[in-house]
Order: C-alpha cells, then sequence, then structure tokens
C-alpha cells in the first residue's frame, strides 16, 4: 500500500513538471518560445523588434512527404506592438508549397498565452485549371509550451 502511495506520487510530480506552471503575472504576450498546436505541431518563434523568426515542424501533412523530409520548415514573420499583439508568419515546405498564418497572441486568465490565428495553405498546381483545388483554409490554436522547451 505504502509503495502504490509513493507510485501515485511520484507519478503526479512526474507530470506536473512536464508542463512549465502559468505565469500568473504576465502583462503582455511574448511570442518568443515554444507553442504547441492542437494537432500537435512545434513552433519555435524569436521576436526581435517587429520581426519574427524560427522553425514549424509540422504533424500534419495533405499527402505523405508534403511538407519535406524533416517535416520542418523555417518561418518569416512580423509582429505588432502591444500588450497583446498580432502576428503574421509564413513558411516554404520542401515540396513548394507555403503556408500563412495571421493572427493575435492573447493572454488566459489563468496566465497562460495562446496564439489564435487562421492559415491559407498553397500547393502547387500542375496547371491552372488545377488552381481551383491548390488552396486550402483553416484556422490553428497554439498553446505557449515555454522558453526553451522541446515539446516534441
Amino acid at each position: 500500500m505504502k509503495s502504490s502511495v509513493m507510485c501515485v506520487l511520484c507519478v503526479l510530480v512526474l507530470c506536473a513538471g512536464s508542463e512549465p506552471a502559468p505565469n500568473k503575472h504576465l502583462t503582455h504576450c511574448n511570442v518568443t518560445g515554444h507553442w504547441r498546436s492542437d494537432l500537435g505541431s512545434m513552433l519555435m518563434l524569436t521576436s526581435g523588434g517587429l520581426e519574427l523568426r524560427g522553425v514549424l515542424h509540422t504533424s500534419v501533412e495533405t499527402e505523405q512527404g508534403a511538407s519535406g523530409q524533416s517535416r520542418e520548415a523555417k518561418v518569416f514573420g512580423v509582429v505588432g506592438d502591444g500588450h497583446q499583439p498580432t502576428v503574421a508568419f509564413s513558411v516554404l515546405w520542401g515540396k513548394g508549397s507555403c503556408s500563412a498564418w495571421v493572427g493575435q497572441c492573447f493572454l488566459l486568465p489563468g496566465g497562460g498565452q495562446v496564439l489564435k490565428t487562421l492559415w491559407m495553405l498553397r500547393s502547387t498546381a500542375e496547371s491552372y485549371l488545377d488552381n481551383w483545388e491548390s488552396t486550402r483554409l483553416g484556422e490553428d490554436q497554439f498553446i505557449f509550451v515555454g522558453e526553451g522547451v522541446d515539446g516534441r
């Protein structure tokens, strides 16, 4: 009995340490850090002034290999000013398609941060007749995981 209680306590301590605790004293969104999307993609961002750079490791593809062998792409974008700034960033995937996100960083009541975005994916078309099926739209929500955290 004593060992099972200890085991449960160990699991609780390990699980509690797997995600950073929210900072309840945040006064503005800081987009620099690691973010995880609802579908498990990881977004690593660094902002300097109004410039945004980073890497996106996608967990989804339109078809096998569409995002390239590593499933990663460099991120280039801009970030606005203010305590809940707007963002716009894009990537060029390994097989030639490109994606762009536009959204805003929000502070959550519990002290966390979320990037609420709309995205557009443009796949390459074989001809102008295939153009109609080459653009997809959607939305992503990225939750702040922390600074220097690799959640893959």
